[in-house]
């Protein structure tokens, strides 16, 4: 009788240890769960804040390049009609009389073959053209420069009427004006979290267009920023892009 009166109080005590080990462990497991889930919420909330803070200084910089570019339209317009040869030195002039070298912008003209035209001379189909092919009046996007670390901004106006050249040899649809991409990094800069942040501006397809790190510091070093996120250990999205408050923050301007 002692004996089983002893094992009860063995195993009782035993069995009472290992029940509240488990609770103890699926309890944490849930704590842990629920914390990460409110700091993700926190996160994203300050991170939306933070973009539509970004986005409104951004608008406002950008703004004031389309008042530029109105100007150059309404004076190629209402200007004398310059020969095929004569269009660089027209476009060169223009940026001078516009300033446009005291903050890093440039003007190109596209014809009705896609060919863009700018102070250097004639190049080839401009690589954006698909860009614009929706019929708006208007466009504005980063679009690839010749070289490495060229990205620019790119705002494009179509003209009322094409623009033929004197000799009636080409016509221009639309002028650009270009604004090199590192020139507005304080508007798109951020310091939250004390300044330990990356910003990156990416294409819909994930690709960098821009980013405020150098190669040697930059977290992600990959050239597709969105592709790196979705397979990153513990990421829950598998498509970032399709991924909730991913909206506010991929919105084209």
């Amino acid at each position: 009788m002692r004996t089983k009166e002893q094992k009860r109080n063995v195993v009782l005590p035993a069995v009472l240890s290992v029940c509240l080990l488990l609770f103890l462990t699926a309890g944490g497991a849930y704590f842990t769960r629920y914390l990460q889930e409110q700091i993700f919420v926190e996160r994203t909330t300050q991170l939306d804040e933070i973009t539509a803070q970004v986005r409104a200084n951004l608008d406002n910089a950008l703004n004031f390049h389309w008042n530029d570019l109105t100007a150059a339209v309404n004076i190629i317009e209402q200007g004398e009609r310059p020969g095929q040869g004569d269009v660089s030195e027209m476009l060169r002039r223009l940026e001078e009389l516009l300033a446009m070298e005291e903050y890093s912008a440039t003007l190109m003209l596209l014809d009705s073959g896609g060919n863009c035209y700018d102070a250097s001379g004639r190049y080839g189909v401009w690589a954006d053209i698909d860009l614009i092919a929706g019929g708006a009046d208007r466009y504005t996007f980063i679009a690839d420069g010749f070289m490495p670390d060229s990205n620019y901004w790119a705002f494009v106006q179509r003209f009322r009427e094409p623009i033929t050249t004197a000799d009636g040899a080409v016509s221009f649809t639309h002028v650009v004006l270009r604004k090199d991409v590192q020139t507005l990094t304080d508007y798109y800069d951020s310091g939250a979290y004390g300044n330990q942040n990356e910003t990156y501006i990416l294409k819909s397809n994930g690709t960098r267009m821009y980013d405020n790190t150098s190669q040697k510091t930059r977290i992600i070093q990959a050239y597709n920023v969105l592709k790196v996120l979705e397979e990153m250990e513990g990421q829950t999205h598998t498509d970032i892009r399709a991924a909730p408050n991913m909206a506010a923050q991929s919105t084209p301007f």
